[in-house]
């Protein structure tokens, strides 16, 4: 697969409670590399209808074994081009919805969001991965308009 240009964007997550139609189980979540992308909701971005969705693969969360009601930091990586467009209008202080299928499982208020690639190189899931781990040296945004 040939790498694209796309952007990581680090989110303060908040998962929905099962009560409040969440999900019914814990999510394994961490940062560990064996983790790294293997959860793999859809995002609604600001502006869209309820439902539409596109793909944003998680790199990782700030937490494991994640409770539905937990509020974690987790990175996501938007990789279906065609969909950029949508991603790059996306800014710190925007709400994304996570869904799992139709359901909506939480929601994530957007904190950073920088360039990378896709595939994702080792060296950017390591850079991106110190902010899920406590580093606090994230930049409040990027420019997008690139």
């Amino acid at each position: 697969m040939e790498a694209v240009g796309t952007f990581a964007i680090g989110v303060d997550l908040r998962f929905v409670s099962t009560a409040d139609g969440g999900r019914a189980t814990p999510l394994r979540g961490g940062s560990a590399p064996e983790h790294r992308f293997s959860y793999r909701p859809n995002w609604g971005l600001p502006g869209w209808g309820d439902g539409e969705q596109t793909a944003g693969p998680v790199l990782g969360f700030s937490a494991v074994d994640i409770q539905p009601g937990d509020t974690v930091r987790a990175v996501l990586v938007p990789t279906i081009p065609d969909h950029l467009a949508g991603w790059r209008a996306v800014r710190p202080g925007d709400v994304l919805r996570m869904y799992e299928g139709p359901r909506i499982c939480g929601f994530g208020t957007v904190a950073w969001v920088e360039p990378a690639t896709w595939p994702m190189p080792a060296d950017e899931r390591e850079h991106f991965t110190g902010w899920l781990l406590g580093d606090e040296r994230r930049p409040a945004s990027a420019d997008l308009h690139h």
